[in-house]
């Protein structure tokens, strides 16, 4: 799909497959390749069927790709430089014409593909050898990756998540004295405040960059906590953090509904699309919003500023098309769709919190952090939806000020 070109403030040319595409220096390359029309980026490693994103905040696997010789990259978390070259993997043929994809065809109730023709001589060690070069996530780097350096070190205060309950908590210690570090596996601060067209969110954001002593980390990833030592990668190399005072701020995964087609591309959490949005990207001219019972507040915020935007309170039961979205229905009604973006509750994320030892309370959106004043441990806190707050400004600040936190 042909659309009309962004006003770019910094454009830098990618190439997408060998096609030129215009992009935001800095900007993800994934959100990019959308607003170029792109919205299958990748195939399923095992049917191959047409992925695209759908969280742009590294949940799913849509947006993998190749990118400048290395696989398996999330374009949605990688920003756009000059004369990058992205490429579609796991495909026999090209990326709008997968030859492979016909394996989905011969096998409409799916396929267990390892034991296919099992026990039948000589066919079985062919099937096993089709089956590993069908399946799979992309080959090999096309050149080793240099060494990169790990160090151990000890902060003062560390803060997990750039969301706005992260910076109001770093905000919050750095004005109490502490020394803080935040890190985020972003390429901004901010996380869902910025989806939110929430103008309370945007001061909260303009607040962190005033506060120049705070550290702040983006594209660092946290892979564990391990008694006192955090384990931290980022494109530089692995670090063990050990923080005096830890706080937990990751905030929580997009909702996902079970329904037909879900998986189709052009079908985003309405997180996503609201993010979009604010970055100019176009999602055509028939967005359908779908507000499930507990949803929000993205799906409204985005019906709010777009124009070309229908809200559905309900859920979907089937999507079709098979390359991009088409129609959506809901129940008989269906409704013509360039994309469709599901606002589902979103379940808090508990992992890091967990290895902690924090209590965790299962409700129906999923496992909830209970924590008195804020603190799980010793010297270790957890704040926002992490611990049930709702994503409001005046919600946050309240659950931020009840932190106890040790004086300096």
């Amino acid at each position: 799909m042909t659309r009309p070109p962004r006003a770019l403030r910094d454009p830098v040319r990618i190439r997408f497959d060998g096609d030129e595409v215009a992009a935001e220096r800095g900007e993800p390359v994934a959100a990019a390749l959308v607003a170029s029309g792109h919205l299958a980026i990748a195939r399923s490693p095992k049917f191959h069927r047409p992925r695209g994103p759908s969280c742009f905040r590294g949940a799913c696997d849509g947006c993998l790709a190749r990118v400048d010789g290395v696989p398996n990259v999330m374009t949605c978390m990688t920003p756009a430089r000059d004369g990058m070259s992205i490429e579609a993997q796991n495909t026999l043929g090209s990326r709008e014409t997968d030859f492979l994809r016909v394996t989905d065809w011969f096998f409409p109730q799916g396929m267990n593909h390892h034991e296919l023709f099992a026990g039948v001589p000589g066919v079985q060690q062919v099937m096993q050898v089709f089956a590993r070069r069908v399946a799979g996530l992309g080959k090999l780097p096309t050149e080793a990756s240099a060494v990169r350096p790990a160090v151990r070190r000890t902060v003062d205060a560390f803060v997990i998540g750039a969301g706005p309950s992260g910076i109001a908590a770093a905000i919050k210690l750095h004005e109490k004295g502490y020394e803080v570090e935040m890190v985020d596996d972003a390429l901004e601060p901010g996380g869902s405040a910025r989806a939110a067209f929430d103008a309370r969110f945007d001061e909260l954001i303009a607040s962190l960059e005033k506060k120049t002593a705070i550290a702040v980390h983006l594209r660092t990833t946290v892979v564990g906590i391990y008694g006192k030592d955090v384990l931290v990668v980022s494109p530089e190399g692995a670090q063990i953090v050990t923080a005096r005072t830890l706080v937990l701020a990751t905030g929580a995964h997009d909702g996902v509904l079970a329904f037909e087609g879900n998986d189709v591309p052009g079908v985003m959490s309405a997180r996503a699309g609201a993010w979009l949005l604010r970055l100019g990207v176009d999602l055509g001219e028939r967005v359908v919003v779908a507000v499930a019972k507990g949803g929000g507040p993205f799906g409204e915020a985005y019906v709010r500023v777009a124009k070309n935007a229908t809200l559905v309170e309900g859920e979907p039961t089937a999507v079709h098309g098979s390359s991009r979205i088409k129609r959506v229905a809901f129940g008989k009604k269906e409704l013509a769709a360039t994309a469709l973006l599901v606002d589902a509750p979103r379940a808090p994320a508990y992992e890091l919190a967990e290895q902690v030892g924090a209590t965790l309370v299962h409700e129906p959106r999923g496992y909830v952090v209970r924590a008195e004043r804020g603190r799980i441990g010793d010297g270790v806190f957890a704040v926002g939806e992490l611990t049930g707050c709702t994503l409001d400004p005046g919600a946050i600040k309240k659950n931020v000020d009840a932190l106890e936190l040790n004086p300096r």
